[in-house]
């Protein structure tokens, strides 16, 4: 499939989309911009790890996203050192 020119201008070269939306999220969720909150939600919401909980370890995808909301706020809601 052929990507829509207009879309395909929207993101930058080389950038992964779900990294740079992931990004956007984190920069609204703090009032820096921090790669690391970046790199938590890109992570934690991975179509790879979900599959690992709940194809793999046989957990509920209710389990996984009440589990993900909950590695999510300890991790982007909270001071970090």
């Amino acid at each position: 499939m052929t990507p829509d020119p207009e879309i395909a201008a929207q993101w930058p070269a080389g950038a992964d989309p779900r990294h740079t939306v992931q990004l956007a999220v984190a920069e609204a969720l703090i009032s820096k911009p921090d790669a690391r909150a970046a790199d938590v939600l890109y992570g934690l919401l991975s179509p790879e790890l979900y599959l690992i909980f709940v194809r793999d370890r046989g957990w509920s995808p209710g389990a996984w996203e009440e589990w993900a909301g909950t590695a999510l706020i300890a991790q982007l809601c909270t001071d970090h050192e």
